[in-house]
């Protein structure tokens, strides 16, 4: 085959995001001719579709990045203007994401392994896993649009190299045909954005609104506020955005993400409505909405989503697992067994599934299924404090007391901040008379 019908099989396997096969041909491609544009273009769009990640989501602030940033937040801020909520020492206890529904929303692609940029000529390695970049005349790529396009989103996204793809920046946004160009400045505030530098961010966001108003720049703009920590002005910047773009779901979802934050349900579920209104088949909203029904104990409301879901093709161990809970609340006991079920088959760490089969049990009334369950839940997760509490209260069923003492014990050791061992040992204490045991239990 020649090398013009090897692209157009390449395009045909990008059209079908199967981006694999795209990079092996065009490896292939550039195996015989190191030099070929096309070849270069199609794997640089290729390899960055693959490792895609949505940048417009608001990602979680960890104890390292916060430890890092030089951005100081009070400690008290006034009621209503912050996210940043300060840590209480009298925890509730661990919570379990599968005993509650877990929300199958915002599904991002899966980063991959960010190799670094050691070389610069555009040929392919040998493994072909990665375009061999080394000295990248930056110059002559900055007067070819759709290739800088290309090779910038392959540095971002797949390469992870953010100083490379700022220094191609500013290279092409050095033409004055360029200034106008909101794509370039929308870049430059990605790879500001991941360097921490916000303002930078910011002022980069605003003059690309400037230039053109797309509801990427002001999803990335109320990001950088969010991180900032200044939800009330990415909520004015958003409420810009819809009165402009009334019909952008992205938006409203956007507004409902900061609500939830804040804490204020009822606002957030408005705007994941509306969003449906406009997006039928929008996950997020969907699954956030499904979630709000089950704890407003309306499980038959939310079933009616996660249906819907299942319908759209979303599958997983969260959906059939908040199914089958739904279904339990709704006294659907053999449909709630037959969806954990399936929730085991896709589960890769099945032990909160089975914790949630041994409340099926004892529901039904088969402590024998229960205690098994329970069993095996420790067995994958020797850490998990409820199923010891639950077993130490069937063994009480059992009258093995001092089973159900050990199983207790063992629980609050590995939960110090779980009120249910504390208070069940303390009442077991109490039948038993050691009232002195009892109160000290009662006490921690």
């Amino acid at each position: 085959m020649t090398s013009s019908d090897l692209l157009w099989m390449a395009l045909m396997h990008f059209r079908r995001r199967e981006h694999d096969q795209c990079t092996a041909i065009c490896t292939e491609i550039l195996r015989t001719q190191p030099k070929s544009q096309a070849a270069i273009f199609v794997k640089c769009r290729a390899l960055s579709s693959k490792t895609w990640i949505d940048d417009t989501e608001l990602e979680r602030t960890g104890d390292t990045d916060l430890m890092s940033e030089d951005i100081a937040v009070s400690v008290m801020p006034r009621p209503g203007t912050s996210i940043a909520h300060p840590t209480s020492s009298s925890m509730s206890g661990v919570v379990n994401q599968y005993v509650r529904p877990v929300s199958v929303c915002r599904i991002t692609s899966q980063s991959g392994v960010s190799p670094t940029l050691q070389n610069v000529t555009m040929a392919a390695t040998s493994e072909g896993s990665y375009l061999d970049i080394t000295n990248l005349e930056f110059l002559e790529f900055a007067h070819q649009t759709a290739m800088a396009k290309a090779i910038c989103d392959y540095l971002i996204y797949f390469v992870r190299n953010i100083k490379q793809a700022l220094r191609l920046c500013e290279e092409v946004l050095k033409k004055k045909t360029s200034l106008e160009d909101w794509w370039w400045k929308c870049r430059f505030a990605k790879c500001y954005y991941r360097l921490g530098l916000y303002r930078d961010a910011e002022y980069q966001l605003i003059c690309s609104l400037q230039n053109q108003n797309m509801a990427l720049n002001v999803l990335g703009l109320s990001k950088v506020y969010m991180r900032l920590d200044q939800p009330n002005t990415a909520l004015k910047v958003l409420q810009k955005g819809i009165e402009k773009m009334p019909e952008e779901s992205h938006l409203k979802i956007g507004v409902a993400r900061i609500y939830e934050m804040m804490y204020a349900t009822c606002r957030s579920l408005l705007f994941y409505k509306n969003a449906l209104v406009l997006d039928a088949s929008n996950i997020e909203a969907l699954a956030c909405l499904a979630a709000n029904y089950f704890y407003e104990h309306q499980p038959e409301l939310s079933l009616r989503y996660y249906r819907r879901l299942l319908q759209m093709g979303v599958s997983g161990p969260e959906i059939w697992n908040n199914i089958g809970l739904c279904c339990f609340y709704s006294s659907q006991l053999d449909m709630a067994l037959d969806c954990f079920d399936r929730s085991l088959r896709f589960a890769d760490d099945a032990a909160d599934v089975w914790y949630n089969i041994g409340h099926l049990g004892i529901s039904m009334g088969d402590f024998h299924m229960a205690h098994q369950s329970f069993k095996i839940a420790l067995s994958l997760n020797q850490s998990n404090a409820e199923a010891l509490c639950n077993l130490g209260v069937l063994s009480l069923y059992a009258r093995n007391i001092k089973i159900a003492r050990s199983y207790f014990i063992s629980a609050k050791e590995v939960a110090p901040t779980l009120f249910q061992p504390h208070y069940n040992g303390a009442l077991l204490a109490y039948k038993l008379g050691n009232l002195q045991d009892s109160f000290a239990m009662v006490r921690s």
